[in-house]
């Protein structure tokens, strides 16, 4: 009897384990579930991948330290460590043929935007490329990247005509498959990183995201590779800049302080240049380059109308004429020296001798403008010893000798002698005098690291 209990009861156990447990398919169901999980969960990560693979980030940090030769710097020491440049890029390539490029400018003191554009290239005849954003005005010195060049900062003509380097604006690029041109055009704002000032001292063209007129400028340059066999390559070619400023004065001066014109408020004041360039690159002696370019035409500066009691001053049109040439030559893998001639005038038609002599009286209407420092010329000799540590460290030695074009000698006219303050505080009166070559020297250091 108690056998017969104990079997009923061991069936009825077995029978009800037997009825929880999950049956073959159930199983399979379940595994297969989890693993599709899986796999959207991969998918989902691929996807989040691909779209980081498609961002690419690089920069550089230069940091230096500069002595100045130059009893002038009042604001601040004459020798001191700065970080020139702290630049992160970003480009992302949103598909075949489009790309977005962001690079902020992190230098302490003087944080900005330097590039914000797309890109749009040509997908049948690969030629064409559409740009649109804040870029580089098309000019050699100017797209020359500056983790790149040879001597640290710009020449002086090019600082002069393209403040900031970029502009706002949409530019057509043509590189046909088929020939060694490269064309480009164009269209800008035409302000970007000028002051235009009212009587006030208002800077009325400070909004740089916006025009302050209505005009645009336009910007063109070519340039063609002359391969030369195994001795090297000549790239040449030409620029041209076809623009205005609004004029916001009633009277309009020209640079040989002799004649003027009148002109209304919104009026059109050209600027127009035209610039020659080559650079040419030897496979001798362990690789030699030699690089240069010619810029003249006129440019022009904005016055402003009388207001109340206060005197106007006249919009300004100057021929100016600018020029450099870099020789670079490589000594081994590791180093390399360059030298530049650097020369700029800002005023052609003004020589050195007529500098304070040569002026408008001052009417009713408008201040007196006399000749001055500033149409003097200027040339820099620069000179720059780089190593390379490797393809991302380089450490730079440069010194530039700078040089003033010298004003008239006869005492009491046509000199400019100006008052600068000595370190210990104490005023020297007329210590500057611009009849003789003024210290303007700078020795810089520069370490440069790139990612």
């Amino acid at each position: 009897m108690l056998k017969t209990i104990l079997f009923v009861l061991v069936t009825i156990l077995a029978l009800n384990l037997k009825a929880q447990e999950p049956t073959v398919s159930e199983r399979l169901t379940e595994v297969n579930d989890k693993v599709n999980g899986l796999l959207e969960r991969v998918a989902t990560d691929e996807a989040d991948l691909q779209k980081l693979a498609k961002i690419k980030v690089s920069g550089y940090i230069q940091a230096q330290y500069q002595n100045f030769e130059t009893p002038t710097l009042l604001a601040k020491s004459q020798n001191y460590f700065s970080l020139r440049r702290v630049r992160v890029k970003f480009t992302y390539e949103a598909a075949d043929g489009i790309k977005f490029v962001l690079q902020p400018d992190f230098a302490p003191g003087s944080l900005s935007l330097k590039d914000a554009y797309a890109v749009v290239n040509d997908r049948w005849t690969k030629s064409f490329s559409l740009w649109a954003g804040k870029f580089n005005r098309p000019n050699y010195e100017v797209e020359y990247s500056s983790s790149q060049r040879e001597i640290i900062e710009r020449s002086a003509v090019v600082r002069a005509l393209y403040p900031g380097e970029r502009a706002i604006g949409a530019k057509l690029e043509f590189n046909p498959q088929s020939a060694p041109i490269h064309m480009q055009l164009a269209v800008l704002n035409g302000a970007d990183g000028i002051t235009v000032n009212n009587s006030a001292a208002t800077n009325l063209n400070a909004a740089d995201n916006i025009d302050y007129d209505n005009s645009k400028d336009l910007m063109a340059r070519v340039t063609y590779n002359l391969p030369l066999g195994s001795f090297g390559g000549l790239d040449f070619g030409a620029h041209g800049y076809f623009g205005s400023l609004k004029s916001m004065s009633t009277i309009t001066y020209s640079s040989d302080y002799t004649s003027s014109s009148t002109s209304k408020i919104g009026d059109k004041i050209g600027k127009n240049w035209l610039g020659g360039e080559f650079q040419l690159f030897a496979d001798v002696l362990g690789g030699l380059s030699v690089k240069g370019e010619y810029i003249a035409g006129k440019n022009a500066a904005i016055g402003y109308a009388p207001a109340g009691t206060t005197l106007g001053s006249a919009n300004y049109q100057n021929n100016f004429a600018g020029s450099y040439l870099y020789l670079i030559k490589n000594l081994g893998k590791r180093n390399q020296v360059a030298f530049r001639y650097d020369y700029y005038d800002p005023n052609t038609d003004i020589k050195g001798t007529d500098v304070t002599i040569k002026q408008y009286a001052a009417t009713t209407a408008f201040v007196k403008k006399a000749s001055s420092k500033s149409d003097l010329a200027t040339t820099t000799f620069g000179f720059a010893f780089h190593h390379y540590f490797d393809d991302n460290i380089r450490i730079t030695l440069n010194y530039d000798v700078v040089q003033n074009e010298k004003v008239g000698q006869t005492a009491g006219v046509g000199n400019i002698r100006e008052n600068y303050t000595q370190a210990d505080g104490q005023v020297v009166t007329n210590g500057l005098d611009y009849s003789k070559i003024v210290p303007q020297n700078v020795f810089t250091i520069r370490l440069q690291a790139k990612f």
